[in-house]
């Protein structure tokens, strides 16, 4: 795996986005001293999606599939998780600008 910086940076800042904007089990409301960590696994699969081209609502719906499949709770709202994604690409447009990187490394899907 790509071990970087920009790389590291990347990946810290989506991992923020999903902390404070998606956390679909409230671990951020629930307990404020919780690991920040909590869904960073999930930060590769929805960069890659980005990645490959894929729309807001393709990362919207990555999202539905984790917390269904992945954590057992119901999708939430749909405006929420396209919130969420236009929030993940945008973060991912600044580090590329900051950077000039073309992009993270290729990434399996997931």
């Amino acid at each position: 795996m790509h071990e970087s910086g920009a790389w590291k940076r990347l990946v810290a800042s989506v991992n923020t986005v999903l902390f404070e904007h998606w956390d679909p089990i409230g671990v951020r409301w629930t307990d404020p001293s919780w690991p920040r960590d909590e869904y960073e696994s999930y930060v590769g699969g929805i960069i890659g999606i980005v990645q490959r081209g894929g729309s807001d609502h393709a990362i919207a719906e990555h999202l539905a599939a984790l917390e269904s499949d992945q954590m057992g709770v119901g999708p939430s709202p749909l405006e929420r998780r396209l919130d969420v994604a236009r929030r993940v690409r945008a973060v991912i447009r600044e580090c590329d600008d900051i950077t000039g990187d073309e992009g993270p490394p290729d990434l399996p899907s997931g």
